[in-house]
């Protein structure tokens, strides 16, 4: 078994056939977006060269390439603000339950996370709708103004839909956190308490810290999802109403398959990938130096 291990052969045929799969769905279709974001193209005509013209159409001619950045800044924002510490409260919440009401709890709050991101945005939709919708319905029982439209004002449109992304990726991050909370020393937490601790202090002085390398990897992945997120916007919003809810994923969509923009579309999507890529990095950085359990050597 070893000697078959050890033989290169062995290693291609068992690596090989995902290893294709990877290059021709990973890095060979990122490469041919970032060269042809040095072209315009319309699917139709002949690529045409233009260097750094997409790029500087995007800075400099295209008002709402500014618009969308600051839409997704504000999305990545909130997002997180909204779905991490929800998901830390809950995952403390349900770390001192009993192993019944543990279960229960945890699978209910994360059942959200096995629904299709097309089904929650119909959902809330629907919930959100002017006329027919449940919220403004709960507000005409009470006796309030009941025909608000939350997805076609610009001051909620785009929080209407942080909204509904929170409702169904809390339920996510909360059980990383659980994860990341069976790490901690049950006779540290027991000794804290015996010496007079409160819970806010075991909270934050044991807590927290054992848990920075769960809290690093969520925040990484909501930041990035929230970055690239689209179909939440596609369906409840359309980008709308006058681009408030535009963020770079829609602008980019727009553009590349509605306008048949695909070399600008290509330029965005290459902005979006960097921001990605630029955002994961610095919060590793900042991980590393905040994590009081790091090794700083």
């Amino acid at each position: 078994m070893e000697r078959m291990l050890r033989d290169v052969r062995v290693y291609t045929l068992l690596v090989g056939p995902a290893l294709l799969l990877f290059l021709l769905f990973v890095p060979f279709p990122a490469l041919f977006s970032l060269t042809l974001s040095f072209f315009k193209w319309d699917l139709v005509g002949d690529m045409r060269f233009i260097g750094l013209g997409n790029y500087l159409f995007m800075v400099v001619d295209d008002p709402v390439f500014w618009t969308a950045v600051r839409n997704t800044l504000a999305f990545v924002v909130l997002s997180a603000a909204f779905q991490l510490p929800l998901a830390f409260l809950l995952a403390n919440l349900l770390s001192r339950l009993g192993k019944t009401s543990y279960g229960v709890f945890r699978s209910m709050i994360f059942l959200p996370v096995t629904f299709s991101g097309v089904a929650v945005s119909l959902m809330f939709y629907f919930v959100l709708h002017p006329n027919a919708g449940l919220l403004n319905g709960a507000l005409k029982v009470v006796g309030l103004p009941s025909n608000f439209p939350w997805l076609g004002d610009a001051s909620t449109a785009l929080l209407a839909v942080i909204v509904s992304l929170a409702w169904q990726w809390t339920g996510y991050h909360m059980v990383i956190f659980l994860t990341g909370m069976t790490t901690v020393p049950e006779e540290l937490l027991e000794a804290a308490r015996i010496d007079g601790a409160t819970e806010l202090q075991v909270t934050r002085h044991i807590i927290l810290p054992f848990l920075m390398p769960a809290l690093k990897v969520s925040s990484i992945l909501c930041i990035t999802s929230s970055l690239k997120s689209f179909d939440q916007i596609y369906i409840m919003t359309f980008g709308g109403p006058n681009h408030s809810s535009e963020v770079l994923a829609s602008h980019m969509y727009m553009n590349t398959f509605a306008q048949l923009k695909y070399g600008y579309g290509s330029a965005l999507s290459t902005v979006l990938f960097l921001l990605c890529i630029l955002s994961a990095v610095v919060l590793s950085r900042l991980f590393q130096r905040w994590d009081p359990l790091a090794d700083k050597t």
